[in-house]
């Protein structure tokens, strides 16, 4: 089913402009769409739209004299909105031909799509957007300039609902006056880890009017201010107050970095993620945390090499001085669902004797499997994929949920091998209780292409020393020197 969308056209004594508009919309969407018209008591009659889909919405008093309050607008078109898909769009920028289909093919939960806006000149001469040099969709996000959200223009914007009102969505200090009012949201969005994509598939021309800009010096100097503070404060001057860190190791698969950070990001909640760089700093990896660096979402750690227990209890660390309640520790070659994060949280919020609790795995072609399972004649089992949580003798670090009002650190004596099975013995051993959960999903492995989702192969250094066979035996040993048996993957079993 195609994804359905709302179209909010803050309105005021456009109506000319707002017809044209209108008329290129309603050839364009479907019934299951929608077009939400803000109009802020224009003082003539709107057109008639002849449209099922269409709504006229005003805000609930009429100010008097009239202010320019664009701000107040736009919360209210979003808050009337149905669909999660918002699209606010000038009632004088006329989308182009294709800009609905467009728009529901690349959506994504974890952008700020910014749209390119030509105009049209008194003259009627066409001017291009002149915000990207080549012309060409691409991410705004990636340089230290970029990061104050100036580069998104109000005319034409793209975002998830859920996802940016964690943030709070336009700034009603801005209204009474004009300009940067948008570049201030999108600051928002950006320290909370959304990304920020210039698209000329969303193409609008906006028509010729007189420009009226009063208060615009001062709108500039209010967005530099707040700006600052969202790099700075997010958690004290907005509602994104995360309860719960993630952390990330990224190991010489830096172009996995993106994928992994989005998809957490796309999770409809606050979320804090310390983004452990471990030991490169090779010009692929340097490229690749460019577009994370600055955020305050993102607290950055690029550190000599070290093995991962030693990462992780650091982790454990920042996660308790940052008085988190829960901590997830998510590979870099895993691709958290829409759900995933959330889902491991219900289900610690719903049975507080878990301890620690890990999701499902899937591969390219959606088989599933719990990251998690007994302990039966020295194998550590899986559990077939099932829609509940059950308990478990072990969980493993690649995608898993820990309780911070109890920390039992990882055996930092381990290298890479067999120290998620050396922690879970020891929780059991302490009387934790461990769960998998099967409705928190995420894929493993797997890189996603243009053509749908294909196997992850993992570069030559990195299997080199991921795999390397001795130091396994070395890690085996030492397993079995504190526990009395040698550690073994067990069969695919069945959920008791």
């Amino acid at each position: 089913m195609p994804r359905p969308l709302s179209i909010v056209i803050p309105h005021f004594n456009k109506q000319v402009a707002l017809k044209l508009i209108h008329d290129e919309l309603k050839l364009q969407i479907d019934p299951i769409d929608e077009i939400v018209v803000i109009d802020d008591f224009s003082t003539n009659p709107l057109p008639d739209f002849n449209c099922k889909c269409t709504r006229v919405v005003r805000p609930p008093n009429e100010l008097n004299p009239h202010i320019y309050r664009l701000n107040t607008l736009r919360n209210l078109g979003v808050s009337e909105a149905k669909n999660d898909a918002i699209i606010i769009i000038d009632p004088d920028c006329l989308p182009n031909p294709t800009f609905i289909t467009n728009a529901r093919r690349i959506f994504d939960p974890s952008v700020l799509f910014a749209g390119r806006v030509d105009k049209i000149q008194k003259d009627g001469t066409p001017t291009i957007d002149p915000r990207t040099g080549e012309k060409i969709s691409k991410w705004i996000d990636i340089d230290e300039g970029d990061k104050g959200g100036g580069l998104v223009w109000g005319g034409c914007m793209m975002f998830s609902k859920a996802r940016a009102s964690l943030v709070g969505l336009f700034d009603t200090d801005f209204d009474g006056r004009w300009g940067a009012e948008e570049h201030e949201f999108a600051s928002r969005c950006y320290n909370s880890g959304m990304r920020i994509y210039y698209s000329k598939e969303l193409l609008v021309t906006h028509q010729y009017h007189e420009k009226n800009t009063l208060g615009g010096s001062e709108n500039m100097i209010l967005w530099r201010k707040k700006a600052a503070d969202n790099a700075k404060n997010l958690n004290i001057v907005t509602n994104y107050c995360p309860a719960v860190g993630v952390s990330v190791i990224s190991f010489l698969r830096p172009n996995l970095i993106d994928q992994c950070l989005r998809a957490i990001f796309r999770n409809i909640i606050p979320l804090r993620v310390r983004l452990c760089i471990n030991g490169d700093n090779s010009m692929p990896t340097r490229e690749a945390i460019r577009p994370w660096k600055n955020r305050w979402a993102v607290e950055l750690v690029n550190q000599e090499r070290n093995w991962p227990a030693k990462i992780r209890n650091e982790a454990f660390n920042w996660a308790k001085s940052n008085n988190y309640k829960y901590l997830i520790f998510i590979d870099d070659d895993i691709t958290v669902s829409t759900t995933g994060i959330v889902n491991l949280i219900r289900t610690m919020e719903k049975d507080t004797d878990i301890f620690a609790c890990s999701g499902y795995l899937m591969n390219q072609h959606d088989m599933k499997v719990m990251l998690g399972g007994k302990l039966k004649d020295g194998a550590f089992s899986y559990l077939k994929h099932k829609p509940s949580v059950y308990d478990s003798d072990w969980v493993g670090g690649g995608f898993t949920i820990h309780r911070l009002d109890t920390i039992i650190p990882y055996d930092d004596n381990y290298e890479t091998g067999y120290n998620d099975y050396d922690w879970s013995m020891e929780a059991i051993k302490q009387g934790k209780k461990l769960a998998v959960c099967g409705t928190a999903g995420a894929y493993h492995g797997v890189t996603f292409t243009k053509t749908g989702p294909a196997v992850y192969h993992n570069p030559s250094e990195y299997k080199k020393i991921r795999y390397d066979s001795a130091r396994h035996e070395r890690m085996a040993y030492k397993f079995a020197e504190k526990w009395g048996f040698s550690p073994r993957a067990g069969p695919l079993c069945e959920p008791n």
